[in-house]
């Protein structure tokens, strides 16, 4: 059965989010495919992050009474110390008022 989504640690990617982890991983050519991709992250774990670019733009349209649009990550991490981690843009955008 053909992956779509990629499983990393708790954290089940989109379809989307799984071919972007995807082109990252294979500029190092470790994997071709999503299959490939899956087998790899059982080694590896996974977390969100609030991203940091355009953070003081962000708090000063907040204190201005702005909506501001937050723009998270997803950190991929080696669950043992040495690997590889990849950082990519997650599917999900929300709105704060």
């Amino acid at each position: 059965m053909a992956v779509e989504r990629v499983r990393v640690g708790y954290v089940e990617l989109t379809e989307e989010e799984s071919k972007r982890l995807l082109k990252e991983v294979q500029r190092d050519q470790q994997a071709e495919t999503l299959e490939d991709l899956q087998r790899i992250m059982e080694n590896y774990d996974a977390r969100m992050m609030e991203s940091e670019s355009g953070l003081i733009q962000e708090v000063i349209e907040e204190a201005e009474g702005k909506p501001t649009i937050t723009e998270d990550e997803i950190e991929v991490f080696p669950k043992v110390e040495g690997g590889k981690s990849y950082r990519i843009q997650a599917s999900s955008k929300g709105i704060i008022e």
